[in-house]
């Protein structure tokens, strides 16, 4: 009788292991059936919201339509979207939640260092990324663990490849004697010149709220990387090169002051919180931008919005006629999330070519995947978005802030508007970030 006993209590706890193994998936509890309810932090206007956009009710932005789509087609999954105020805060954000078992299912974050030191609380997405994503999405390099090759998945590359330039007023530019569609600044002599006689209008040559280094992130950042290169830039976050030896990087910083100096800056750039509303009703020629602002940027100005790269720091730089750019933002799964098979299927279908095209007529950003021709995308020949993606979709530099440790980017980010100011010194700052990669 005892072993019959134990053979029932046998089989029953076999019986138990096998469902057991059935609902668990990626070593998370995956419920099979009934209701999922997938939290979902996205961020602001240079990832999936774009600036305008994010001033209408948010059940008409794409990503909360994009959400229902995905609702429809998994019945019993629910999704709930927020917007974290501050992207950067964000990260802190998400690993303080992540500690505490409490971060949402799925966070938008930066890609490369700022991803990876929050590993402690994002899942590895090895075993759960189809080969089908592997093949037709790029950009994976920017989420395996410490930028190798063989590192663990970190997340999924946002479903956007952005470009960095200055978005710029024609008219504007027209009434200072110039065109730039044909003649273009192309270095600091000539480029100087021009902002002096935009500045000679009445109007700030350059508007950006700098509080949060966005001029010098997406255009000093590339006379940066043309001189020291992202190797270069890698290895003194690392603490194996020094930032105060580096030409690049202190070179930018000084130019990134003169501008400010000669007042092509707005004045008030360290304080002010606007600067996209006053580009677009014409107090400023341009303004630092991604692609996800260009959409906005031309239904707001027509025929007047122009796309201006950067100036070259010098024609004689290692790397030249490049940008910024790529796949800097991603989407991870957390570790304490219930559901991650659900949560990568929500990514892959946001990353999806229909998505993708979907997401085109509201924001046009060049999309990481491999499989979608310009015409599919509906980019017009002649247009803003066909010179980006023509020249510029894989002619970029990865962001170099990406690649900065935790500390050191801790830094960059809140010292580097006081060199423009001129409440610190470009050697200053290196100095700092130095200490920091130390």
């Amino acid at each position: 009788m005892k072993a019959k006993r134990l053979l029932v209590c046998f089989l029953a706890l076999a019986l138990l292991l096998t469902m057991t193994a059935f609902v668990f998936a990626g070593g998370k509890q995956e419920a099979k059936k009934g209701a999922v309810k997938l939290t979902v932090w996205i961020n602001g206007s240079d990832s999936y919201i774009g600036p305008e956009e994010q001033k209408l009710p948010q059940d008409q932005w794409y990503i909360s339509q994009a959400f229902k789509r995905f609702e429809e087609a998994n019945p019993g999954v629910t999704i709930e979207l927020s917007v974290p105020p501050d992207q950067e805060g964000a990260h802190q954000s998400f690993k303080a939640a992540g500690l505490a078992g409490t971060a949402p299912d799925i966070a938008n974050l930066w890609t490369g260092q700022a991803t990876f030191n929050l590993k402690d609380v994002i899942l590895p997405l090895d075993d759960l990324v189809s080969s089908e994503d592997l093949k037709n999405i790029w950009g994976w390099d920017s989420v395996r663990l410490d930028f190798k090759a063989d590192g663990a998945i970190m997340g999924y590359p946002a479903s956007q490849n952005q470009i960095c330039f200055l978005l710029y007023n024609k008219s504007i530019v027209k009434k200072a004697g110039m065109n730039w569609d044909t003649s273009p600044p192309r270095d600091f002599a000539s480029s100087d010149g021009a902002l002096r006689k935009i500045k000679a209008l009445g109007v700030d040559p350059i508007v950006v709220d700098e509080a949060f280094p966005w001029f010098f992130a997406w255009i000093g950042d590339y006379w940066w990387a043309q001189v020291t290169g992202s190797d270069g830039i890698l290895a003194a976050s690392r603490g194996q090169k020094e930032f105060s030896k580096d030409k690049g990087l202190l070179d930018a910083l000084a130019y990134y002051r003169s501008l400010y100096k000669n007042g092509f800056f707005n004045q008030d750039m360290g304080t002010s919180a606007d600067s996209w509303n006053r580009f677009l009703q014409g107090q400023g020629a341009m303004t630092p931008v991604v692609t996800s602002f260009l959409s906005d940027g031309e239904r707001a100005l027509g025929a007047d919005a122009g796309v201006l790269m950067p100036p070259d720091i010098n024609s004689s730089a290692p790397i030249t006629n490049s940008t910024i750019g790529g796949p800097g933002q991603c989407l991870v799964v957390a570790k304490n999330t219930k559901h991650p098979e659900t949560a990568v299927k929500l990514i892959s279908f946001l990353n999806s070519k229909a998505e993708n095209m979907r997401a085109q007529k509201i924001q046009q950003v060049p999309p990481v995947r491999v499989d979608l021709s310009a015409s599919e995308l509906g980019y017009k020949a002649g247009s803003n978005i066909a010179f980006l993606y023509e020249n510029y979709a894989k002619n970029y530099i990865y962001w170099p802030d990406n690649l900065l440790a935790p500390g050191v980017a801790e830094v960059f980010y809140r010292q580097t508007p006081l060199v423009a100011l001129g409440k610190m010194t470009a050697q200053e700052l290196a100095a700092e970030m130095d200490k920091a990669a130390k």
